[in-house]
């Protein structure tokens, strides 16, 4: 049993199968919340970590939803953990609606079940139906403000569940969209490196991330790097602008922002544990791959720091009742993730979304692509 496998079954209420994003935080608005991405990546991980049951009432709670619809009581950002009902962030997101198929996709790898392969396609051909595109890449949501915002990091996690999908549909019309959808969203992907977003220059290490994990093999399909040399002359200045931009000077910790937009949120430079678990298992997924290459230096030196942020993010983690846990972030105090963003949660507080991610990191498992990396 991995040792932060206790701490998530733990919090699955068994009545609704949801678990709290942030049990015992000191904010009471966060009290019996469920955030829709935080769910699905609880289910990718108990799906890896061979606790089926545990992820089918997840699964269970997304597959048994009607498809999305404006105003419904479906597919929203979060969820009351026994009522099953929509709360906070009420508005439609296509970014945690993509990881809810992606876990759906990875529950049938495992299983062969596919009832759930054919809820994610639902879902993604829900989203490519539905939601509005503007040159190949998808707005944020279908309500509110969400219709004029572009997210390059939902767009990502789109990509990364299209992609998924399709190498396990059969030959067809369906499919012969999806990939014509996965080329498209790839080619807006390519417009705006690093970027949050169209018209939205803030630099986010979710961004960066994102970009890496997916994975060399999905850089290459669809011809937009020419060849593994061309690939090479991009992704490792894409690598060493991430550590110069995000990491936390004097730490193996990585950043939300650039440090210019942690001034404008008022704040200090904080290790965002989450995100640096996502950094560190993307640098594991390229050194082998710039080891292939002949850049053996540059791979020991990215696997190495891949290590050191793991070790780091360890290192913060609480005892919750005998079970081990992984804090949103470093900060003794809860900090904007950016000007605009929403108030991370402090040191002292588990997080859901630290925990899966620090066992996705510890375990070498990248759910983006359902490969190990040691």
């Amino acid at each position: 049993m991995h040792p932060l496998y206790p701490y998530l079954h733990r919090i699955q209420y068994p009545h609704s199968g949801l678990m709290e994003s942030f049990a015992q935080s000191r904010q009471e608005y966060l009290h019996q919340v469920a955030f829709t991405y935080d769910l699905a990546l609880a289910a990718i991980v108990f799906t890896h970590h061979g606790s089926l049951e545990e992820a089918a009432r997840i699964l269970e709670f997304f597959r048994s939803m009607p498809l999305p619809t404006s105003n419904g009581l479906n597919f929203r950002t979060a969820y009351h953990v026994w009522r099953r009902t929509p709360v906070l962030e009420e508005a439609l997101q296509i970014g945690p609606i993509a990881w809810a198929a992606l876990a759906l996709i990875r529950y049938t790898e495992c299983t062969q079940q596919r009832l759930y392969l054919y809820k994610a396609i639902s879902l993604l051909d829900w989203i490519r139906s539905h939601v509005a595109h503007a040159q190949g890449g998808l707005v944020m949501g279908i309500d509110g403000p969400w219709t004029s915002r572009m997210s390059a990091e939902n767009n990502w996690a789109y990509y990364a569940a299209l992609r998924a999908a399709v190498r396990l549909m059969p030959d067809g019309p369906q499919r012969w969209a999806f990939e014509e959808e996965e080329r498209c969203v790839r080619q807006w992907l390519a417009r705006y490196p690093g970027n949050r977003g169209h018209n939205d220059p803030v630099k986010a290490l979710d961004v960066y991330t994102s970009a890496l994990l997916v994975g060399p093999a999905s850089h290459l399909e669809h011809v937009f790097m020419g060849d593994p040399r061309a690939l090479a002359q991009w992704v490792k200045p894409w690598i060493q602008e991430m550590i110069a931009l995000f990491r936390v000077q004097g730490t193996a910790a990585f950043d939300y922002a650039e440090s210019s937009e942690a001034r404008r949120a008022n704040r200090a430079r904080v290790g965002w544990l989450e995100g640096t678990e996502q950094a560190s298992l993307a640098l594991r997924v390229w050194a082998p791959w710039f080891r292939v290459m002949g850049d053996v230096t540059f791979a020991n030196e990215i696997e190495s720091l891949g290590i050191a942020a793991h070790n780091y993010v360890t290192n913060h983690c609480l005892t919750i009742n005998g079970a081990v846990a992984i804090p949103n972030t470093d900060s003794r105090e809860p900090v904007l993730t950016f000007a605009d963003g929403w108030l991370a949660r402090p040191v002292q507080e588990p997080a859901l979304n630290g925990t899966t991610w620090a066992y996705l990191s510890d375990v070498g498992y990248n759910p983006y692509t359902a490969s190990l990396h040691p």
